[in-house]
């Protein structure tokens, strides 16, 4: 799936407005390890994956929990900074190297004063964003560390993967050592 596939799916009264749009996204590559926001900053830029992955995490002085991973024809940033031009609870870092087409905040406001028609499509987007971190939490509440790993294998099996195996275990709220210690006691 390309942009313009993408766009026509989750944001179809856009499509209209294409030619007029995609010269407002810009490609930017970027190197493993690359952070795209930092904890504290102001979220400027919205990102659409086209190759690579990255995360969304938090940390503290006890430990890194990243709360989701993003993949090819996904949509990342910390949208409540976004939205709200507020500090960041939240970094967002590559973890390969990535080809991302990038829109900045300015032009995401021009895009929503210019066609307000669009308006009801993101916001759909945004609700079912965090209804999706909603969802994380909960289960990270209700689920056994043994039973969040059996539904990522289950669900989510690209994240195991591709994904760094430190990453997975902060992920699923438990140290490297209790996820290899669940790896092995289910082979």
């Amino acid at each position: 799936m390309d942009l313009t596939d993408y766009f026509a799916q989750q944001f179809p009264a856009l499509m209209a407005h294409w030619p007029t749009l995609k010269s407002k996204f810009t490609a930017k590559k970027v190197s493993a390890g690359t952070t795209l926001l930092s904890e504290g900053d102001v979220a400027t830029h919205l990102y659409f994956i086209i190759s690579g992955a990255a995360r969304l995490s938090h940390s503290s002085a006890e430990r890194d929990i990243t709360l989701q991973f993003f993949f090819e024809n996904q949509i990342v940033a910390s949208f409540e900074s976004f939205y709200l031009d507020q500090p960041s609870g939240f970094a967002l870092t590559c973890f390969e190297d990535s080809e991302l087409l990038v829109l900045t905040k300015t032009d995401f406001d021009w895009l929503r004063q210019t066609y307000p028609e669009v308006e009801p499509e993101i916001t759909r987007f945004v609700c079912e964003r965090f209804i999706t971190y909603r969802n994380i939490f909960f289960n990270q509440l209700e689920q056994s560390p043994v039973e969040r790993y059996q539904n990522l294998v289950e669900n989510e099996p690209e994240i195991l993967d591709r994904v760094p195996l430190h990453l997975v275990a902060s992920y699923l709220g438990i140290t490297p050592v209790s996820l290899s210690r669940i790896r092995t006691r289910l082979k």
